[in-house]
């Protein structure tokens, strides 16, 4: 226990060094931010809480990691939440995958949604609002495609599955899935843009 506590000390230690602010007094600007953040895209408030508190361990475990000639503390603590609360969803499978592609030039949802770290807090809140209007536009997806898009971005079920679960051919079913992510994108390119300019 005593050589936990020393380690621990000296993460601190080093911890306000490179950000210039000591662990608790961050902790305790941003953990509420990082809830906001974290529950926005998993859509539960215990589990953003636990991934809000495992955001800032590991910040504080990798802070020799950290360069804030590169980037401000809060965008490399959100970045390390971003990738933890979707790691999360992913091994859940609870929400949309992000990481598939829709059309042939391998494409994929998230180079609709994600935006560049550069603007910390700004970034997230652009990536959650993008997140829920892609959620909309699936809620409003006519047949065949709702069915097979939940199967797959939702459920996490694969083609072959998805095939066999609707009596269809792999073929078909691959097909419905690419044009129901374009006309999703199609639809959700209007608002997408709006969200945009509000941060120009």
């Amino acid at each position: 226990m005593e050589s936990k506590a020393i380690m621990f000390s000296e993460k601190e230690k080093l911890f306000k060094e490179r950000t210039g602010k000591d662990f608790t007094t961050l902790y305790q600007k941003y953990y509420p931010k990082l809830i906001y953040f974290t529950s926005r895209i998993c859509n539960d408030q215990q589990k953003a809480e636990d991934l809000s508190t495992d955001s800032f361990m590991i910040a504080l475990d990798k802070i020799e990691k950290y360069e804030k000639d590169k980037s401000q503390f809060s965008t490399w603590l959100f970045t390390i939440a971003k990738n933890l609360t979707l790691q999360d969803i992913k091994n859940e499978k609870r929400s949309i995958s992000l990481d598939i592609e829709f059309d042939d030039e391998g494409t994929t949802m998230k180079d609709f949604i994600t935006q560049d770290d550069s603007n910390d807090v700004q970034m997230y809140d652009i990536f959650s609002r993008k997140s829920e209007i892609m959620k909309k536009y699936m809620d409003t997806l006519k047949e065949p495609y709702k069915t097979v898009i939940e199967m797959r971005e939702i459920k996490g079920m694969a083609y072959k599955d998805i095939a066999s679960k609707l009596n269809k051919n792999l073929s078909t079913i691959k097909s419905q899935i690419r044009n129901g992510r374009k006309i999703l994108i199609s639809q959700s390119k209007s608002e997408f843009d709006e969200i945009e300019e509000m941060y120009l």
